[in-house]
C-alpha cells in the first residue's frame, strides 16, 4: 500500500522537472532566437505631400469664387508615416502592409543596423492589405524563413517584432488566440490570425514568428476597443499574393460577377431552408461571368468545386484563390431543387477613373507634385503642370504652382511617363536643367532654371 503513493510522487516530480526544464530551455533560447530574427525586420518610413483644402466661407461655391478672384494660397502639407516590414529575399524584396505605404510619395527602408535605402513599390494588393517593396543594396541581407500558418495551433507561442510608435525594433511575445477571424472593413479575402502579442501603431507590416523562427503572419491590425487583441495575415495565404506581386506587380483573381449576402435565421425560415448554410445571390451583375450562365438572383450557392459554403464570406474567398479563365462548378438551391451550374471566371474589373494622372516622382527630389492635363492648344496632346509645391521644400523659390514643365535636362516632357522617366535618371545632389513656362500677371514667360535635387 505504501509503494503506490511513492510511485506517483516519483511521476509527479518527474513531470515537474520536465516541465521546468522545458520552460528553462525555452526561456534561455528565446534571446538567441530573437537576436537571429531582428536583423530580418525593417522599419518603413514614408513621406506624404497632400494639398490642404481649406474652406474660406464654408460654402464650396463661394470658396471657388474667392480662389478664382484672389488666388489659392493654400499650401500642401508634408506628413510622415511609420511602419514595419521584413526582408523576403536576398535581392532586396521587402514585405509590408498596403496601408503603410498607400499614400506615400517617398518610401525608405531602414535596416536593423541603421542603414537606409530608398524603396520602390513593386506591387500592391489592397484586398489583402499587402505590398511588396524593392531596395537596391550590395549589403548581405538576412532573409526570413517562411513557415506554414496552416499548421498553427491555438495556444501556440508566437513572437511579434516591429517598430511600434517609432521606438525602433521592439519584441513582444504571446500566443495564437484564434484562427479564421473575419474583420469588418478589412475585406473578405483573409482569414486573420488573432494573437495577444502586444501590437501598436507602427507594428503594421511586421512579421509574426513562431518559436522555430519562421514567419507565420504579417501583423496588420489591432482591436481599437480592446487590449491584447491583434490580427495578422496568415503567411500561407500571403505568400501566394507576394509571389504574384513579384512576378506581375499585381494579383489576378477570378471574378464571378455576383453580389451575395448572409442567410439569416429569418431568411432561412421564410425560404423553408433546413439551415443557414450557403450564400444567397442578391444580384447578378450585367455582362459578368455569372450573367452569361444560368445563375439567377435568389439562388443559394451551396458548393463550389465540391467545397461546402458555410457562410457567405466563404464564396469570395474560394473564388479569389482561382485565376481568371478557370471553370468552376457550382451546386445551387433553387425552389428546393439542387442544380449544377458551370461558370468561367473573369477578371475583377478595375474601377473607372482609377488611372492616376498625377506623379509624385518629384516629391522627394524637388518637393513637387505634377499633374497631366490636356493642352489647351491641341486637345490630342497633354502637358505637365506643377500642382503642388511642398512648403518645407527649398525649391519653393524655383517652382510655383501652375508652372508648366516643358523640358528636363533637354528632354521633352509631355506626359506623366516622360516626366517619371526624367525623374528616374536624376541622382541625389544633381543639378538639373528645367525649361518652365510660367503665367505672370500680364504675360507668359518661358525660362530655364538649374535646380539641385535633394
Amino acid at each position: 500500500m505504501i509503494r503506490i503513493p511513492k510511485f506517483f510522487n516519483i511521476l509527479l516530480y518527474l513531470f515537474l522537472f520536465l516541465f521546468s526544464w522545458n520552460s528553462l530551455v525555452k526561456a534561455s533560447s528565446l534571446p538567441d532566437l530573437v537576436e537571429q530574427l531582428t536583423s530580418s525586420v525593417v522599419r518603413i518610413e514614408t513621406t506624404n505631400i497632400s494639398k490642404q483644402n481649406l474652406s474660406i466661407t464654408g460654402d464650396p461655391f463661394f470658396d471657388e469664387f474667392f480662389r478664382r478672384q484672389f488666388g489659392d494660397d493654400s499650401q500642401p502639407r508634408t506628413s510622415k508615416g511609420l511602419g514595419s516590414g521584413f526582408i523576403y529575399s536576398k535581392n532586396g524584396y521587402v514585405v509590408t502592409n498596403f496601408h503603410v505605404i498607400e499614400k506615400a510619395n517617398d518610401i525608405s527602408v531602414v535596416l536593423n543596423n541603421g542603414n537606409r535605402y530608398d524603396a520602390n513599390v513593386v506591387g500592391t494588393d489592397s484586398r489583402t492589405d499587402l505590398a511588396l517593396l524593392k531596395i537596391s543594396t550590395n549589403e548581405s541581407l538576412n532573409v526570413v524563413k517562411v513557415g506554414n500558418s496552416n499548421k498553427l495551433r491555438i495556444g501556440e507561442d508566437v513572437i511579434a517584432i516591429g517598430n511600434p510608435l517609432g521606438f525602433g525594433a521592439t519584441v513582444t511575445t504571446g500566443i495564437i488566440s484564434a484562427k479564421g477571424r473575419y474583420i469588418d472593413g478589412l475585406g473578405t479575402y483573409v482569414d486573420f490570425l488573432q494573437t495577444d502579442a502586444a501590437l501598436n501603431r507602427g507594428n503594421s507590416g511586421g512579421p509574426l514568428f513562431n518559436f522555430k523562427g519562421e514567419v507565420v503572419g504579417v501583423n496588420t491590425a489591432i482591436a481599437a476597443n480592446g487590449q491584447g487583441i491583434g490580427f495578422a495575415i496568415p503567411i500561407s495565404m500571403a505568400i501566394d499574393v507576394i509571389k504574384d506581386l513579384q512576378e506581375n506587380g499585381k494579383v489576378r483573381r477570378g471574378w464571378m460577377g455576383v453580389v451575395v449576402q448572409k442567410i439569416t435565421p429569418e431568411i432561412s425560415d421564410s425560404l423553408n431552408l433546413s439551415s443557414t448554410n450557403g450564400a444567397l445571390v442578391s444580384k447578378v451583375l450585367n455582362d459578368g461571368p455569372a450573367f452569361k450562365s444560368d445563375l439567377r438572383r435568389g439562388d443559394i450557392i451551396k458548393f463550389i468545386n465540391g467545397i461546402k459554403i458555410i457562410t457567405y464570406e466563404d464564396l469570395p474567398k474560394e473564388v479569389s484563390k482561382l485565376k481568371p479563365g478557370t471553370e468552376i462548378s457550382l451546386v445551387i438551391l433553387r425552389e428546393s431543387k439542387e442544380i449544377n451550374i458551370q461558370i468561367i471566371l473573369g477578371d475583377i474589373p478595375e474601377p473607372k477613373g482609377t488611372q492616376s494622372l498625377n506623379s509624385n516622382m518629384g516629391a522627394k527630389k524637388f518637393g513637387i507634385i505634377v499633374t497631366q492635363i490636356p493642352d489647351s492648344q491641341d486637345k490630342e496632346k497633354t502637358k505637365i503642370i506643377v500642382s503642388n509645391v511642398a512648403r518645407s521644400s527649398d525649391n519653393t523659390k524655383f517652382f510655383l504652382k501652375g508652372d508648366i514643365i516643358l523640358e528636363i535636362n533637354r528632354q521633352l516632357v509631355t506626359d506623366i511617363d516622360s516626366f517619371n522617366s526624367a525623374m528616374k535618371n536624376i541622382k541625389s545632389g544633381q543639378n538639373s536643367l528645367f525649361l518652365i513656362q510660367r503665367q505672370n500677371r500680364d504675360s507668359e514667360v518661358t525660362l530655364y532654371k538649374s535646380i539641385k535635387s535633394n
